[in-house]
């Protein structure tokens, strides 16, 4: 299993904001579960509240406790503004985007 919380908050952006059908959703879903390189548990406690939300309070935590090193967001709001928590940078897609062109 993915981390659960991670997907489904994925799920909700994607089908509700960015108005993915279904069927994208399903093919999205699937080809992470076939690029994931291992499986994560969801840490079981409540996270720490350090963004304002906990929805992304736990995404966060998710992050920290699979020991990513970024974490890609659009959330200008929550997430964006820490800019790095837990040795985890927070980039928006484009900044991961121009690091990558940069390699």
């Amino acid at each position: 299993m993915l981390l659960e919380p991670v997907i489904a908050e994925l799920e909700r952006a994607l089908t509700q904001k960015l108005g993915f059908d279904s069927q994208r959703w399903s093919e999205v879903e699937s080809l992470l579960g076939e690029l994931a390189v291992e499986s994560v548990v969801a840490p079981l406690e409540a996270p720490e509240a350090v963004t304002g939300d906990p929805d992304d309070d736990r995404i966060l935590a998710c992050a920290i406790g699979a020991k990513v090193e970024v974490l890609v967001s659009g959330d200008r709001k929550h997430l964006l503004p820490g800019g790095e928590r837990g040795g985890v940078r927070i980039l928006t897609p484009q900044a991961l985007l121009a690091e990558l062109a940069g390699l």
